[in-house]
């Protein structure tokens, strides 16, 4: 074919050439297209098969084909008979509907291999819908073989059930041991009682007495229920008591181990007689549930829990009280005696400055009646400890004392902050007064400093003048340290004080200034003594420098220097300002 097409291109032009294989690949693209979509739709119309088949396979295994046999036992019973014979034919019918359905697999698998995909549609639809059909049938015949089954009063058909009932108990009892582990021995013994009920049924059946066996059996299903309650219900129960009741009944032992004979009488609880009566309560619940007697325990735990709860949360809340009237007793014995000395601070001070800073008699008398009802607080509250200590009245009622003595002293804590305006005044005062002796100290330590630099022969004149200036200055110091302080005096001091050391020190600094100055040039100049014309003039300055004429011997080198040079002159001041800023800044 190849060859064909190979010879007909060599024969025909190039462009019939492109367009044949153009055709040859379009016309294969679309076959190939075709068997891809045709592959797509029998895939997934074999996964709706898989689905229809595991439907019927549901349906093979239904519980009522499944349990097809055994109603063959029941085929005797008088009420039962007549319905079985009826349901084997029904089920059978039904059994053989489920295989034609089943059968019908294998029509719908062909005709999706044949590509017969409408055919199939319309077979699976079909088969869908019967399908679901035959499932509410099984599902009705199950509901009513139940129904009828139960409504049956023979007893004695039940024995198998009630045994495989009574070995479901047996492996929950074993898998739960120790849920159990406090009543074993009973619940081991009720076990072995129900066998031996077992035994016994067994043995009328087999003697015909049918009578007697379904009232065993009857007896064994309200055992097994009792039993089913007690392993149902008792770990439950077990559980509220161990991991709610019991700790409860501990935390209120130890909180009651707070409170004294005398603290339970004033609240009014017989606390040993309440705790002893439902730890009783709790224990009868114990001993019905060991005895297998299950019932609505709910509503006596709940009760017991209420009590337990309520009377907790009585003590948390004593307990709270005490705490509160310790703490707040102690804080605030502290507090009124501090309130105290601030009120003695306040007419100490006052009395000082009475008739200074707008204070008169008026305001020293309203701090003296502060300090009456603080007394008559602070005898409140050592009564209140007293009371409290003695356990003679209830936490609420001490409690409430004690706010009050605790707002009435807050009360007087403010109008004793209405002073503090004045107060604050004086210390302003006080401070400043202080701010001023550190100046007064820090000047005084300066001019020393200078004098002894300076080492001249009246040095020690000048700091025994320091020396009595200090003296004045430890006065204020001592006034200082006292209290109150008297201000008033202590600022009157300070003027006076500071006019003096001021005026001292700038005579003395001043002094030395000019003499250290005159110095300075004294010796710079010397260096145009050779110099004939400045000869006598030095010899001059100099005389009167060691005479102590200071001023004059400036006045006379200062002229020299004018002479030999003015910018010289402001130069050699400049060096010694610069030498005096290195020494004492």
């Amino acid at each position: 074919m190849l060859d064909k097409i190979r010879d007909f291109i060599n024969k025909g032009d190039n462009l019939n050439s492109i367009l044949i294989i153009i055709g040859l690949i379009v016309f294969t693209a679309i076959i190939l297209t075709i068997i891809i979509i045709l592959n797509a739709k029998k895939k997934k119309l074999r996964k709706e098969l898989e689905v229809l088949r595991k439907r019927i396979i549901d349906l093979k295994q239904h519980e009522v084909i499944m349990n097809y046999t055994a109603y063959d036992n029941l085929k005797n019973d008088p009420k039962l008979g007549m319905l079985v014979l009826r349901w084997k034919k029904e089920i059978e019918k039904l059994i053989r509907e489920v295989d034609a359905q089943y059968s019908l697999l294998d029509v719908l698998e062909d005709a999706i291999e044949q590509n017969n995909y409408q055919n199939f549609i319309k077979m699976k639809t079909v088969c869908d819908r019967d399908v679901t059909e035959l499932e509410q049938k099984a599902d009705k015949f199950k509901d009513e073989i139940i129904q009828y089954i139960d409504m049956a009063s023979d007893n004695r058909k039940y024995i198998s059930k009630y045994h495989d009932m009574t070995l479901e108990l047996k492996a929950l009892y074993v898998k739960n041991a120790e849920e159990y582990s406090d009543n074993k021995e009973k619940v081991d013994l009720f076990f072995q009682s129900i066998e031996n009920k077992f035994a016994e049924c067994k043995a009328y059946v087999q003697n015909g007495e049918f009578v007697d066996a379904d009232n065993i059996a009857s007896n064994i299903f309200k055992d097994i229920k009792v039993l089913e309650n007690y392993l149902k219900e008792a770990p439950r129960i077990n559980h509220i008591i161990n991991t709610e009741i019991n700790p409860k009944f501990t935390k209120l032992k130890q909180l009651a181990s707070n409170f004294t004979e005398q603290e339970f009488n004033l609240l009014n609880i017989n606390f040993e007689y309440a705790y002893n009566t439902y730890q009783a309560k709790l224990q009868d619940i114990i001993t019905d549930i060991n005895d297998f007697k299950i019932d609505d325990y709910d509503t006596r735990l709940k009760e017991i829990n209420d009590y337990l709860d309520s009377l907790i949360r009585s003590f948390e809340e004593e307990i709270e009280l005490k705490n509160y009237i310790e703490t707040n007793l102690k804080q605030h014995q502290e507090s009124i005696v501090k309130v105290e000395n601030t009120a003695n601070n306040f007419i100490a001070i006052f009395n000082i400055v009475q008739g200074s800073y707008n204070i008169t008699e008026r305001e020293v008398q309203a701090i003296q009646s502060m300090l009456d009802e603080i007394a008559i607080l602070k005898e409140r509250l050592y009564n209140l400890a007293e009371e409290f200590n003695e356990h003679v009245k209830t936490n609420d009622e001490l409690k409430q004392e004690l706010d009050d003595i605790m707002e009435k002293t807050l009360v007087i804590s403010k109008k004793l902050d209405d002073n503090l305006v004045l107060i604050d005044e004086i210390y302003q005062d006080e401070q400043e007064a202080r701010k001023q002796i550190a100046l007064l100290t820090d000047k005084l330590n300066g001019t020393k400093k200078y004098i002894k630099y300076a080492y001249f022969d009246e040095q020690q004149k000048y700091l025994n003048i320091i020396k009595q200036l200090n003296l004045k200055l430890t006065d204020l110091y001592l006034m200082l340290g006292a209290f109150p302080i008297d201000i008033v005096k202590l600022n009157e001091a300070v003027k006076y004080l500071a006019e003096e050391i001021e005026r001292t020190t700038q005579e003395i600094n001043t002094f030395i200034y000019k003499m250290l100055l005159t110095e300075f040039m004294l010796v710079y100049v010397n260096r145009y003594y050779h110099i004939p014309e400045y000869q006598n003039d030095l010899n001059a300055a100099e005389e009167l420098f060691y005479r102590r004429d200071y001023v004059k011997a400036y006045e006379k080198v200062s002229s020299v220097l004018d002479s030999i040079n003015p910018n010289e002159k402001k130069l050699v001041l400049e060096k010694y300002q610069a030498q005096f800023n290195r020494l004492f800044q």
